[in-house]
């Protein structure tokens, strides 16, 4: 239920906000070659029904005789306008129309043609498709360049069918087993940075943002936390909040309506709410909150907030009789500063991250590491390399749940280390530290047997028998 009142109101909000960016992709496709700017084609959603997915049209309108169903690179079917388009991904974004259809989600398996879905093996057919299709996922970001790929092999349908398509079923069924709000989020953080950062902000030509000391400016500014930044934070808070009203009578009235129609107290009705958001975002700690660790549970104080300044503003609006303010404005205003004060924080860890990997791999290549154990061992061992030497720990897992949740010297304890099974758990990541040096033989056996099945490279910080044994040699 939470997951799709989320994607609900972020794909309203999404197709709101880009309503322009949508009407210039049509005028670009239309401008280019004739024919309708969507493309339709059935896919297979949840539960097996079928339905038409939106694209932005990439290809030319007159279909072509014993066409493939696959699109490979360099496919001459694909227009100038659909090439870029494909290159960045915005014809997907047309897919925000059927998430707020419910036919789609956010995140989750990407929609197959039937055809495939034939493919798929009895077993994890009915498991896969018990949940809502996706517009990205972990297999989205893992196949980026599949049609790259498949332009490489001797038959492609073949290639896809034997090696692709069974893969991509491995990240949908551990999509299904695990799936959490804060790996939603995760995934679209790793879907905005992997389509646009390297493309756009890899470019010598864009600002110079390649310039070493520009990331470290960055990195360190990003990185300091003192009560002049807070009240940047409850600025920026505010300046959100009031946004978020005007957007709200935008969504509501429309263009022609917005300004006429409002009441001659409005103004003063909207700083009270301000001020209200303001009084509950500082309650439940939002502005003293990392904006580079921005989580789930930081989303969740946000939600707090919002929910509770909505309802006091809607109720000191109802009681004060102000009757011209529309009921929808105090019903999904909150709504929308949910999403949008949780977007910017998200968008601030992204760029700081990137910032941050920029920085400690400026000297070789970035050496982005995952710490099994929150013990003393594994404080210190983050207290020597991260941001050191091109290091930098990017979470920590332990068994004792007491400590799932906490921060340790600003570094996620996410859960058990069971969970390094799970891809989305190690994206980006390139090293396992077993930072144990304290547990049985027998559970530093079976960490780093699990460390090892991640592919990754394994280091092991040394127990005090094992010290011992080597001095004494």
């Amino acid at each position: 239920m939470a997951k799709r009142a989320f994607d609900l109101l972020a794909a309203l909000c999404g197709l709101l906000l880009l309503t322009p960016l949508f009407l210039l992709i049509a005028a670009v496709i239309k401008l280019d070659s004739p024919g309708p700017v969507f493309f339709r084609q059935e896919r297979v959603g949840r539960h097996g029904r079928y339905f038409r997915i939106f694209k932005f049209r990439t290809m030319g309108a007159v279909p072509v005789p014993g066409a493939p169903q696959l699109t490979l690179a360099g496919d001459l079917r694909v227009t100038r306008s659909g090439a870029f388009l494909r290159r960045y991904k915005l014809d997907e974004l047309a897919q925000l129309i059927d998430v707020a259809r419910g036919t789609m989600s956010l995140v989750g398996p990407r929609p197959e043609v039937p055809h495939y879905v034939r493919h798929y093996p009895d077993a994890s057919r009915e498991r896969v498709l018990s949940v809502r299709p996706g517009i990205t996922d972990m297999a989205s970001l893992r196949y980026r360049d599949e049609n790259s790929l498949l332009a490489l092999a001797a038959d492609p349908e073949l290639e896809y069918i034997e090696v692709i398509l069974p893969s991509k079923l491995r990240y949908a069924l551990d999509y299904v087993d695990h799936a959490t709000l804060a790996g939603d989020l995760r995934v679209l953080g790793l879907t905005l940075r992997t389509v646009f950062v390297p493309k756009v902000l890899s470019s010598r030509s864009l600002f110079a943002m390649n310039d070493s000391k520009l990331w470290a400016w960055l990195e360190v500014t990003m990185s300091a936390l003192n009560p002049r930044r807070r009240w940047l934070a409850m600025a920026f808070d505010a300046v959100t909040v009031f946004a978020c009203w005007q957007v709200t009578y935008l969504f509501r009235l429309g263009f022609e309506r917005w300004q006429p129609d409002r009441p001659a107290y409005d103004n003063a009705v909207a700083l009270g709410v301000v001020l209200l958001y303001l009084v509950f975002m500082a309650l439940t700690g939002a502005p003293r909150a990392l904006w580079r660790y921005f989580g789930f549970d930081d989303f969740k104080h946000i939600a707090v907030a919002c929910v509770m300044a909505g309802l006091v503003s809607a109720v000191a609006v109802l009681m004060a009789h102000l009757n011209a303010v529309p009921r929808a404005v105090l019903a999904l205003h909150p709504l929308f500063c949910m999403v949008l004060l949780s977007l910017s924080r998200m968008m601030y860890r992204m760029v700081w991250e990137h910032a941050r990997s920029r920085v400690t791999g400026s000297e070789g290549e970035p050496r982005r590491a995952l710490v099994l154990g929150a013990g003393h061992a594994a404080r210190g061992l983050v207290a020597g390399i991260h941001r050191r030497d091109g290091w930098s720990v990017l979470a920590m897992f332990d068994d004792d749940p007491a400590k799932k949740g906490l921060r340790i010297g600003g570094i996620p304890v996410l859960g058990p280390i069971a969970d390094l099974q799970r891809p989305d758990m190690t994206a980006g990541a390139t090293h396992v530290i077993v930072a144990m040096p304290g547990a049985t033989a027998e559970q530093r056996e079976r960490a780093i047997g699990l460390a090892r099945q991640t592919g990754l490279l394994v280091l092991t910080v040394p127990s005090q028998h094992e010290l011992q044994s080597e001095a004494a040699t």
